[in-house]
């Protein structure tokens, strides 16, 4: 009986141990910071975290150290292929099969009923078309082959670095936004050219063929056109029109030491409507406070320009057919440091920057400019490094 006495003893005293052990885990695994609400609501937070100092924290209190085994399974899943963007890595969780052998695609496109995912196959000179039904789980498939441009060629006899830069449906039609590196056929310059492929979604049959967008062709070894895309913020989400921001620019042909970057010579911002397959460049209006240098980008219909990483930018509103301001500048609060990062979602715009020395994230309601949240960094521990000064980025992981 004694004998037995002292097993249960141990027993009891091993899972006290244990108990410890685990307390003592789990406090260690908490890192010194917390995220802590200052004004309005934490849950036009949710999905968004802030990373710095090892740690990851979310304004519902949560508190996590990164790089650690402790990481929570959803983040884990989500980090796990961190070359992903965070979009994708949604689709990942909510449809592993359908993504399955195909998180590299070239692009996708998703609402409330359908996602859709597209790959060029170029040396098969195809378009591999995957629809999924989300109520039902069902997915179709299509093939779609591709021809050259007319008037141009392969850059060799293998590719003609094409990909495909945005997918959209629109009226039952699938829109597949092809970029390109071309060679004329006379002429050993490159051109760039954007077509979109037009397929009937019920069908699968090809509706037609639409050049957005052709460079011409440059002549002197200094100069070159560049073209960027410009497209919906959240890459996956509807939008009826593109933008192409293009450049010309002339390189330094040795003979000038003054001149160690680029002159620019042509701007312009090219739109392009998917229901109507009209083009248009933007005017002068919205060119003249672009050229103030600030970055376009497209959300919501609203072509949105400001300049990110400065103390206090102001968010300008264009109507991108016009030019003209769509609504009053939103000017910003002043950020301690230049470095700060501004997201535009769900009808909010998400500004992360230093303020009183911490990092914080302030949250406009885009219509009103109301606040919705304000909050900040705060040390949980006072033996830790302080956060004075310290960025944290704010990233967006999902709902």
């Amino acid at each position: 009986m004694k004998k037995y006495g002292y097993s249960i003893g141990l027993a009891a005293l091993s899972a006290l141990v244990l108990i410890g052990y685990v307390a003592a885990a789990s406090a260690d695994r908490k890192p010194p910071y917390r995220l802590t609400t200052e004004e309005g609501d934490a849950a036009v937070m949710n999905g968004f975290v802030l990373d710095g100092l090892g740690s990851r924290l979310t304004a519902d209190g949560g508190r996590e150290r990164t790089g650690s085994r402790f990481l929570s399974a959803p983040f884990h899943d989500l980090m796990e292929p961190d070359h992903y963007y965070s979009e994708r890595n949604e689709l990942i969780l909510a449809h592993r099969s359908f993504m399955r052998g195909h998180r590299m695609d070239d692009s996708y496109y998703r609402d409330d009923a359908t996602v859709i995912g597209a790959d060029l196959d170029d040396a098969r000179s195809t378009i591999d078309v995957r629809l999924l039904d989300r109520a039902s789980g069902g997915v179709r498939e299509l093939e779609l082959p591709i021809e050259l441009p007319a008037g141009t060629k392969r850059l060799d006899s293998h590719s003609s670095n094409r990909s495909i830069v945005d997918v959209q449906l629109e009226n039952g039609r699938i829109h597949l936004l092809v970029r390109g590196d071309y060679l004329p056929l006379e002429g050993e310059r490159n051109l760039w050219i954007y077509e979109d492929h037009i397929v009937d979604s019920a069908s699968g049959e090809r509706v037609g063929t639409v050049e957005v967008f052709r460079s011409g062709p440059e002549t002197e070894l200094s100069r070159e056109t560049t073209v960027d895309l410009i497209e919906e913020v959240r890459q996956m989400d509807a939008s009826g029109i593109v933008m192409l921001n293009v450049k010309r620019l002339k390189h330094d042909d040795g003979t000038n030491q003054e001149q160690p970057s680029p002159l620019l010579q042509e701007w312009r911002l090219v739109g392009y409507d998917y229901a109507s397959g009209e083009t248009w460049d933007l005017p002068k209006a919205g060119m003249d406070r672009l050229k103030q240098g600030l970055e376009p980008r497209l959300h919501g219909g609203i072509l949105y320009a400001f300049k990110e990483h400065i103390e206090k930018p102001v968010i300008h509103f264009l109507d991108p057919r016009s030019g003209e301001a769509a609504a009053e500048p939103l000017p910003l609060e002043e950020s301690d440091i230049p470095q700060r990062s501004v997201r535009l979602q769900d009808g909010r715009i998400y500004d992360n920057f230093l303020a009183g020395k911490k990092p914080t994230v302030v949250v406009y309601d885009e219509a009103s400019r109301r606040v919705l949240y304000r909050g900040s960094v705060e040390q949980a521990d006072p033996r830790a490094e302080p956060v004075d000064y310290k960025y944290f980025s704010l990233n967006f992981y999902g709902k």
